[in-house]
């Protein structure tokens, strides 16, 4: 059931001022299921800074994941409720990375749909802010 979708992507980073910081990116992807999962993947672009990097979005009841491959490999995990730790990887350099997960939401079908991540992120021990993923799955 691989089918060609279009997928809107909306981040939106808290960092304490009054003004957060929006990025919308709309692109062209696949999405299917497997098992109990469903899967979202896209090529990023040179809009994003990841030219050369797929990125698959891993969607399960509780648990999102957030797998790129390519140019620049990372992995991040939502889990309601819980705190995940990686070492995430730039053309900088590297940094470890904890993810706090407050709220996912999820109303998938095989048709599409949407997932909502609520999440505090820090960076190498220092809080970062508080972010929210929003993305929309529908027919190409």
């Amino acid at each position: 059931m691989k089918k060609d979708v279009i997928i809107s992507i909306r981040g939106k980073q808290e960092l304490g001022d009054p003004e957060a910081d929006v990025i919308e990116l709309t692109t062209a992807g696949r999405f299917y299921r497997r098992g109990r999962a469903y899967y979202v993947s896209y090529e990023e672009s040179e809009m994003t800074g990841l030219l050369g990097t797929r990125t698959t979005l891993k969607v399960q009841p509780d648990t999102v994941s957030v797998i790129r491959t390519g140019l620049s490999p990372s992995q991040l995990v939502f889990e309601r409720g819980k705190r995940h730790v990686t070492l995430y990887h730039t053309e900088y350099g590297s940094m470890e990375v904890a993810v706090s997960t407050e709220r996912i939401e999820h109303a998938l079908t095989d048709e599409g749909g949407t997932i909502e991540v609520r999440y505090a992120i820090e960076i190498d021990h220092v809080h970062a802010g508080i972010n929210e993923l929003s993305v929309s799955v529908r027919d190409a």
